[in-house]
């Protein structure tokens, strides 16, 4: 599905991303924008929350999924499709593969959450797993040359970047003169996405990319200029962190199209995953929370703007979030 002889630049564009909406208006749904008045007292802003948590399947990440879905051709829908993933975006495969009668196979690290998981599997996902996600994409790879299943990575593919810039779009849609968009940052996909709809729809407005300390490839990325080692370290949100190839396609759009990308810490994601909870019982996984966790260690930099916070899953078993619950404190 990635055509990297053509620029990324050139392909995911504001009418991708248009068409993108055309695509799987049947499949998504649009969520909501809420006023948090929580986060807007402490930050002396206005902030809105962009509840992807809320979307089927519980994440932004079946925007990209059924736009990939959509855009196979008869071959391949009947070869299928393989993707390796921590979860959400298998998931979305998962569900957008089983409204369109496409064969799916998920490649997952044994750490994958079992929600996840079995979410997976009563779509009728094929199910294998692996020592860690690395592992799991090599094999991935593997399998679908053997095999002739379009290989979909999580964000190195343009129909999932474009798919992903539907939540942008939808913020232009409902708030056009929105000063600052925090949106987390795994491997770039949404980040990018939401980045390509919102500077061409408002060129004024600022996107923020936050990742936490743990994986911040993109930060280290950013500040450089260009692409070097990063140290890595297992982390709570583990849907944003991991190893990120140098040629992925979202580099070049993080890298111009993004205006900052800034860290928080594995403290402050459980600090927003709290707040979340008592001041708007959601319940949101980890790798959903790094945007507000944004606005408790940035606030002094968002105060007096109109900030949207991208709060983008809450798949999360209920042992886990109640652990790291019980470790939080805000």
């Amino acid at each position: 599905m990635t055509n990297h002889t053509q620029r990324p630049m050139d392909s995911v564009t504001l009418k991708a991303i248009y068409a993108a909406s055309a695509r799987i208006k049947t499949t998504v749904c649009r969520t909501p924008l809420q006023l948090s008045q929580a986060l807007s007292s402490l930050a002396g802003a206005e902030v809105r929350l962009k509840m992807e948590s809320l979307q089927h399947t519980g994440s932004f990440k079946l925007r990209g999924a059924a736009n990939v879905i959509a855009s196979l051709n008869a071959d391949q829908r009947i070869a299928g499709v393989i993707a390796p993933t921590a979860g959400n975006h298998g998931l979305g495969l998962a569900c957008a593969g089983h409204a369109a009668g496409v064969p799916v196979s998920i490649f997952l690290p044994y750490s994958a959450d079992p929600i996840k998981v079995s979410a997976m599997k009563s779509y009728g996902a094929q199910v294998t797993f692996f020592e860690n996600i690395e592992e799991a994409r090599q094999a991935a790879i593997v399998a679908a040359q053997e095999s002739g299943a379009t290989f979909v990575s999580a964000y190195d593919n343009e129909q999932m970047i474009a798919g992903a810039g539907t939540v942008g779009l939808e913020i232009m849609e409902d708030w056009a003169d929105a000063d600052v968009i925090l949106v987390n940052i795994g491997g770039g996909g949404l980040a990018s996405g939401v980045a390509t709809a919102v500077k061409a729809i408002n060129p004024a407005a600022e996107v923020w990319a936050i990742q936490s300390e743990a994986s911040p490839t993109f930060a280290h990325w950013k500040e450089a200029g260009r692409t070097i080692p990063v140290e890595l370290s297992p982390s709570i949100a583990e849907g944003i962190s991991g190893y990120i190839e140098p040629e992925a396609i979202t580099w070049p759009l993080v890298r111009d199209r993004v205006d900052r990308v800034l860290i928080v810490s594995e403290a402050g994601i459980k600090a927003a995953m709290l707040l979340m909870l008592n001041q708007h019982s959601h319940v949101i996984e980890p790798s959903g929370a790094p945007a507000i966790a944004a606005v408790l260690r940035y606030a002094k930099e968002l105060s007096g703007r109109k900030v949207v916070c991208v709060v983008s899953g809450r798949n999360i078993s209920g042992y886990r979030y109640l652990k790291l619950m019980n470790e939080a404190t805000l």
